[in-house]
């Protein structure tokens, strides 16, 4: 899979090739854009990458390592239901806080 310009820039420390012989889209690419990416990236996301591929990943991973503003953004995009939405942004919360002290 070739990554926009835009996407590759997010992806410096990794070997693009290896990223791009994948079968499925890696999933540090979709945590990266997610995580970090603009517009750009994040539109590119939407179109790249199934909804559903979009919430597995939100809840086997992205739920545990997103930012609550991003986990909170995508998983509206991703359809996941509220319920579920503001259970994993207060977890998100609950960790950025323990961050902070």
């Amino acid at each position: 899979m070739r990554f926009p310009d835009t996407v590759e820039q997010l992806l410096w420390e990794y070997d693009l090739e290896a990223l791009r012989a994948e079968p499925e889209l890696p999933e540090v690419v979709i945590e990266r854009v997610m995580a970090r990416g603009g517009w750009e990236p994040m539109r590119w996301l939407l179109s790249a990458c199934s909804s559903e591929r979009r919430r597995r990943f939100l809840e086997e991973r992205g739920r545990k390592v997103l930012p609550p503003r991003e986990l909170n953004f995508w998983a509206f995009a991703s359809s996941v239901p509220e319920e579920r939405t503001s259970e994993w942004v207060r977890e998100a919360r609950k960790r950025e806080a323990a961050w902070r002290g």
